[in-house]
């Protein structure tokens, strides 16, 4: 079988960034328009988008079509669904709520195939071309190519991020800087100085572990935007989820709105 290319450890591998966004909406649509605008990666929303398994597998698709690295979110830490998002086709697994090392060693395992896990192993599944022909071979290319993120979110993960990076077989991690921010007491305030400046500590022990991080940015405006990646570029993100399809478009609707509505105005329109 032909080998699919996992665009963002290529770029990783060069030394280039991947640029990334979320897709919470069910449509495969967007993803392939996200690909076809020049994004690497997309993150695939199961926890938070509009959508389950069937859709989420047909937003796989798209990725492919349009040369985009589909990652997914899945609900929860549920091994046997890891595994079938994996089975479909996804090359990333981000994993939301872990706590513990005990939480990221059990994902990693969920993640990768003897003997270097304890993933599921079936050769007539569509990531192994819906009968691998050659079974070691293909679980030596997902072994090195499917990506495990984790999603540290909350007062416990943060306490014990020390430990949850000692855990083998991380390839990112991302901070949830909204619950992050009610965690540390600032509630609904991802960009107050105390909410960043703890990031900021944990990207920092995470690249001295060669671990990488994924900037979520949620900036409203491009040019804040690219104020905020630059910061996080800074300090060694090289993953950047530059906000999500619901942002993005509801940004670029309210921009059409805002330069039409004032020519739409009753005042402004001639009388017959």
């Amino acid at each position: 079988m032909k080998f699919k290319e996992n665009k963002v450890k290529t770029l990783l591998s060069s030394g280039a960034k991947a640029l990334g966004a979320w897709a919470q909406i069910a449509s495969p649509d967007i993803v392939e328009i996200m690909g076809n605008t020049g994004f690497d990666y997309v993150i695939i929303d199961l926890e938070h988008g509009a959508f389950y398994f069937e859709t989420a597998v047909q937003m796989i698709r798209a990725a492919e079509t349009a040369g985009i690295t589909p990652v997914i979110r899945v609900p929860d830490k549920n091994p046997s669904f890891i595994m079938r998002m994996l089975d479909a086709g996804a090359m990333g697994i981000l994993v939301p709520g872990v706590e513990t090392k005990e939480d990221a060693q059990a994902v990693a395992a969920a993640v990768r195939y003897r003997p270097l896990g304890s993933r599921g192993a079936c050769p007539g599944t569509r990531a192994a071309g819906h009968q691998a022909e050659n079974w070691p071979e293909f679980v030596k290319w997902s072994n090195d190519n499917v990506m495990l993120w984790l999603l540290v979110e909350g007062a416990a993960g943060v306490s014990n991020f020390d430990q949850i990076i000692e855990a083998p077989g991380i390839d990112a991690v991302m901070m949830g800087p909204f619950d992050l921010s009610q965690a540390l007491g600032y509630p609904g305030q991802p960009g107050h100085p105390a909410v960043v400046a703890k990031i900021e500590e944990i990207v920092r022990k995470a690249r001295a572990k060669d671990i990488d991080m994924v900037a979520a940015i949620f900036s409203k405006t491009p040019e804040t935007m690219q104020n905020e990646v630059r910061h996080w570029a800074d300090l060694g993100c090289r993953i950047i989820a530059a906000g999500s399809d619901r942002r993005i478009i509801s940004a670029g609707f309210r921009s059409v709105v805002d330069g039409l509505k004032p020519l739409c105005a009753r005042s402004q329109v001639a009388s017959r």
